[in-house]
């Protein structure tokens, strides 16, 4: 694969990802504006995710920390910072979940005990203090439709031809 094919899969893969978090397509663009987005060869970790603090701080955009590893790539571990509630919040390990009823994937942290994190309308990102489910278990239904509605979004998006601009975190990383 090309170096220019590999960027227009990652950029395709970033749109799904803001799709399945932001509710509805053609809002790439807008979701880039209001979130940074950083696919990553490494696991997100609580060191990497404190040095993005300060990006985070003075923007108040929120930092997405997306790796997709290598034994299952259709599952991407998921790192969050965010500014909120008066504090900064630093999640090393966030699954999607997408209820039947919703239109957009909710960001749950693995514990369960952390709440969840869900962008509105408006694409701004707030925190819920009860997460969709309390355990793995529970969550398992809500967890593999969000990965296959991601697969799925991919898929048209690139059968179709549309064409994505990487951002700039992105093509940092």
């Amino acid at each position: 694969m090309t170096e220019i094919e590999q960027q227009k899969r990652i950029a395709n893969y970033l749109a799904a990802f803001a799709h399945l978090l932001g509710g509805k397509p053609g809002r790439f663009t807008e979701f880039r504006d209001k979130v940074d987005i950083m696919l990553s060869g490494s696991a997100p970790n609580a060191f990497g995710l404190m040095q993005f603090a300060s990006r985070v701080q003075p923007t108040g955009r929120p930092l997405l920390w997306v790796h997709q590893p290598a034994e299952c790539p259709t599952v991407p571990q998921i790192g969050l910072v965010a500014q909120m509630e008066g504090g900064m919040h630093y999640i090393e390990s966030c699954m999607l979940c997408l209820t039947g009823e919703d239109d957009r994937a909710t960001l749950v942290p693995d514990g369960f005990n952390l709440g969840a994190y869900r962008f509105d309308h408006k694409l701004n990102l707030k925190h819920i203090t009860e997460a969709p489910a309390s355990t793995f278990e529970a969550a398992d239904g809500d967890m593999v439709r969000a990965y296959k509605r991601l697969i799925a979004i991919q898929a048209d998006q690139w059968e179709r031809g549309d064409i994505f601009d990487l951002p700039h975190l992105a093509r940092a990383a």
